[in-house]
């Protein structure tokens, strides 16, 4: 029986393992939005400050500076299945770990269970982008990538929804510390330990640096390549923008002197953002061996910085149309670039991705760098920072070049 994928440019040995590695986009495109979704659960459980509840956001984005590294010298040395492997049973160690400490109503646990789910998902999203540019041809990398991520956004869409669901259904009581998020992290622990007997039991090709080297030589090795130091810029700021917009378009719209909506209509309208995104990529994944793929970055950067643009100048419930449409913009952004910075790194990549994954902190940097504007200048105007961000990018896809299909 053959095993079908959306990876339409895959071989036929290379499908199944694709199928499997999309099994772990999804799981942590999950556990990635059900933090976000509990911050407010968090918030009244345990009776927090609002500062206080924040430090679950600070446990989760601080992780990949500890985990990425370490994790880059063992896909070297143990290779990337393997690594994986170890990845995903971090990942159930914090899921079980959560369910321990809603058990024992422990808000400090809560935060170092957080924290080491959160090393689980940087070492799979190390190990798991790399992968999958490597599994077939290299001019089609970013195709498939493209495909990964779209069903990362799967998860990412898909459990906030089933989370609020859940807690509706299954209403807290303070009191007596009746709650449902311990059942769903030992839901999503079994789901983990299923995918690790996955990984470990199916075949997939691996693949390890031939040579160890110093850290410090590899890196300042990696760091003479012009295309990858280019890249680290570009995740940077397009997670920066991304989240910004994503963070900043529900102000815009719910403005009395902008959208003009209530809290309600522009919630459930952000949908919108999140949901191009998803459906950006799943497309381009199915067409990315027709498409080139830095003309079209080109074009969606062009695309998104007219319509951040369009949003400045409207300044209307048009304007916040506008910026929910540069989350099509945005879809193909990411894999474009990630495929381009690490091609032809060879031995380099696995490092190469852990450096771009933590490049991902200009999703904290950029978003508060907006909300100081928004002090300053107002909100309309603080809109000239991703603006500013798209620039950057269109630069970057000036300079970006076509991988030939030998690398």
């Amino acid at each position: 029986m053959t095993l079908t994928t959306p990876f339409p440019d895959a071989s036929q040995s290379h499908r199944q393992p694709l199928a499997v590695l999309a099994c772990a986009f999804f799981l942590w495109g999950c556990l990635t939005s059900i933090n976000s979704v509990l911050i407010p659960f968090f918030y009244h459980y345990f009776s927090l400050t609002y500062r206080d509840a924040m430090l679950v956001n600070v446990a989760f984005y601080l992780a990949p500076f500890v985990a990425c590294l370490p994790c880059s010298a063992l896909m070297a040395r143990l290779g990337y299945k393997m690594t994986l492997i170890l990845a995903v049973g971090f990942a159930a160690l914090g899921c079980l770990l959560m369910a321990l400490a809603m058990w024992m109503v422990t808000f400090s646990l809560i935060l170092a269970a957080i924290f080491i789910l959160a090393m689980g998902v940087a070492a799979m999203q190390v190990v798991a982008n790399p992968y999958v540019t490597r599994l077939g041809p290299p001019e089609t990398a970013a195709g498939r990538l493209s495909l990964a991520s779209a069903i990362n956004s799967t998860g990412t869409t898909v459990a906030p929804l089933l989370v609020a669901s859940l807690l509706v259904i299954f209403p807290v009581s303070l009191g007596a510390h009746q709650e449902p998020v311990r059942w769903l992290f030992l839901g999503l622990a079994a789901l983990t330990c299923g995918l690790i007997v996955l990984l470990y039991t199916r075949h997939l090709p691996d693949f390890r640096q031939l040579q160890m080297q110093r850290l410090s030589q590899r890196t300042s090795a990696l760091f003479g390549e012009s295309h990858f130091v280019m890249g680290l810029l570009a995740i940077g700021t397009y997670v920066g923008v991304e989240v910004a917009i994503g963070t900043t378009a529900l102000s815009y719209l719910s403005d009395k002197s902008l959208g003009s909506l209530d809290l309600q209509q522009a919630t459930s309208l952000i949908a919108i953002y999140w949901g191009g995104s998803l459906a950006g990529r799943m497309l381009y994944g199915l067409v990315a061996h027709r498409v080139n793929a830095i003309c079209a970055f080109r074009i969606a950067t062009v695309m998104a910085g007219i319509l951040v643009i369009a949003a400045i100048g409207f300044a209307n419930l048009l304007g916040g149309v506008c910026l929910l449409l540069v989350g099509l913009m945005n879809s193909l952004m990411y894999p474009v670039i990630f495929a381009q910075s690490v091609r032809n790194l060879g031995d380099k990549t696995s490092l190469a991705s852990a450096f771009l994954i933590m490049a991902g902190i200009g999703g904290a940097i950029l978003p508060f760098l907006q909300g100081w504007m928004v002090d300053v200048i107002g909100l309309r105007l603080s809109f000239l920072l991703p603006c500013a961000g798209y620039l950057v990018l269109m630069g970057v896809g000036l300079k970006m070049r076509q991988p030939s299909a030998i690398s």
